[in-house]
């Protein structure tokens, strides 16, 4: 029976291995056998999913004729996906890619380690994904049907990140992807991968990929499990007092939000002969920037020429952890290493509190670099 219509209900968000133009199963084997461990994860608690292509076109004119006589595809096709989810803890963190350092209920780590290192070292950087769709009315949570409409976008590359907290609003996390293929099924198992070759742009035929039932919660850590979502009021911050405002002893400012993100641009890379670009590499330098909107309530003493004559010595380590509801657990931890003061805007006006906003940048370094750049850890 044809739908009259696709709500959120019918859907499930999936991400497969990196990388995308490989096997799919544990164990290398093209489709799903006995023995065999499907590595396509589903990605929990998404929000919104938003997915499109588009194809540049070069006109072919000539002298004689007022119409082209042809309209010619130059450069590869821009597919696109971007995706937030309700932050619970860090499972789908790490099924991007992201390097999370796995803790315990103390939230401790040994050793930190960049959270995008298995990303800049190129082990965790492509990956397909894929939007399943069940039928009109059915529930994609439990539903084991496969005559399903599958959308995968293939070769795809994280091109941003970025977490948001307010007061009065869950955390949320919002993803942004690049891909170089986008495929159409009407089947959810033992269909071929969505992934090309991208030195000729042809099809990975001897691959195949299969989607797992969507799960209400697919994570099993015993710390992480039950947490339905994580909520404004767990959230603590380690802040430096700065120039005019503090954050020490009994003068905290009232954060209202944060913002934390980071943009990972990529330059496709093309060659004679080949079709597609047959790489998309990142453009560095790489920045982290973060936000912090907060009610002002006692100042500190400050200079700002002093800031910027002690500017080269002067960095800050903002961290934010959030706590499982009803418990010091920490869920997720997020420190921001060697960051700069980059402004600091005042608002006042009648009939509102008075409102500081705090920005704060730190570049990224290399998969060894432990003092730079963003760290996350916490319940996988």
């Amino acid at each position: 029976m044809p739908r009259n219509r696709i709500i959120y209900q019918s859907e499930a968000v999936y991400a497969g291995p990196s990388p995308a133009t490989g096997a799919h199963f544990q164990g290398g084997a093209n489709t799903n056998i006995s023995g065999d461990t499907n590595l396509v994860r589903q990605i929990q608690r998404v929000q919104t999913a938003n997915y499109s292509f588009n194809i540049d076109r070069t006109d072919v004119n000539q002298f004689g004729q007022l119409a082209a006589i042809d309209r010619v595809v130059l450069t590869s096709p821009t597919v696109s996906l971007d995706f937030n989810y309700l932050f619970a803890n860090l499972a789908n963190e790490e099924l991007l890619g992201f390097t999370v350092q796995k803790t315990g209920a103390g939230g401790t780590v040994t050793a930190e380690v960049s959270c995008i290192s298995g990303i800049l070292n190129k082990t965790q950087d492509e990956r397909n994904y894929f939007i399943k769709t069940n039928a009109e009315g059915s529930d994609a949570v439990g539903n084991t049907a496969n005559s399903v409409g599958v959308i995968s976008i293939g070769n795809g590359f994280i091109t941003s990140y970025s977490q948001e907290a307010s007061v009065g609003n869950f955390p949320t996390a919002s993803v942004s992807v690049e891909g170089l293929n986008m495929k159409f099924d009407t089947e959810a198992s033992g269909r071929g991968l969505p992934a090309i070759n991208p030195t000729d742009g042809k099809i990975i035929a001897d691959r195949l990929f299969s989607l797992p039932y969507a799960e209400r919660n697919n994570n099993t850590n015993n710390l992480a499990s039950g947490i339905s979502v994580l909520r404004p009021g767990d959230i603590t911050f380690s802040l430096p007092s700065v120039i005019g405002a503090t954050s020490s002893g009994n003068n905290q400012f009232n954060i209202q939000s944060y913002t934390l993100s980071f943009d990972l641009a990529r330059t496709p890379i093309e060659k004679l002969g080949s079709r597609f670009a047959f790489a998309r590499e990142i453009d560095f330098p790489l920045t982290v920037n973060l936000s912090l909107d907060a009610q002002v309530t006692d100042m500190t003493s400050g200079n700002l020429i002093s800031l910027v004559d002690n500017d080269a010595s002067t960095s800050y380590n903002p961290s934010i952890s959030i706590k499982r509801p009803g418990s010091d657990d920490v869920v997720a931890r997020l420190n921001l290493k060697n960051a700069k003061l980059d402004s600091q805007e005042y608002s006042s006006d009648i009939g509102s509190n008075k409102t500081v906003t705090l920005n704060f940048s730190s570049q990224i370094g290399g998969p060894e670099d432990k003092n730079n750049g963003l760290f996350i850890s916490g319940l996988v």
